[in-house]
């Protein structure tokens, strides 16, 4: 009964691991530059192949806990995280049936047009924005770590998730 409940709740249990290594793991001193970010990649994965397992307010809190933590503007990364994901279910039917190979690339994306958007909130509001290699590191970085943490998610994925559904 207790491992049934807890096997439905196992895509936002990997979001919020992949936020605590992030956030906890990371120093944001150190890894300011080349910085993963380890939430898109699991918010990708599972609302693209199980979206009925991860749902909008993961995001939206996974997003809220990365500004408090981050120390950034309240609810800005909520914001992107979901409308990253409104794109990602827009689209799903296609990235669906994209080679695997070529999902990293549409991440990138992704992560690209989050961070313009971040930066263009935070100009419009007066806040200091980050410099150029910032916003391209983020991507860069996700793109060398998401097949390492793809290959984790498609194993819990198939041997937790698929096999006790």
């Amino acid at each position: 009964m207790l491992a049934a409940l807890l096997i439905s709740w196992i895509p936002a249990l990997t979001v919020w691991l992949a936020l605590a290594i992030q956030e906890l793991a990371l120093p944001w001193q150190t890894w300011s530059f080349f910085r993963p970010d380890l939430v898109m990649i699991a918010l990708f994965y599972w609302r693209l192949f199980r979206p009925d397992r991860c749902g909008f307010g993961v995001a939206f809190s996974a997003g809220l806990v990365l500004d408090l933590l981050s120390g950034g503007l309240p609810g800005l990364n909520a914001l992107t995280k979901i409308g990253t994901l409104l794109l990602v279910d827009a689209y799903g039917q296609r990235l669906r049936t994209v080679d695997f190979v070529l999902l990293p690339l549409v991440l990138i994306v992704l992560l690209l047009l989050e961070s313009l958007i971040q930066w263009g909130l935070l100009g419009l509001l007066s806040v200091p924005t980050p410099h150029w290699p910032m916003i391209l590191g983020k991507p860069a970085a996700t793109a060398l770590l998401t097949p390492l943490v793809a290959a984790m998610l498609i194993h819990i994925h198939r041997n937790w998730l698929e096999a006790r559904d």
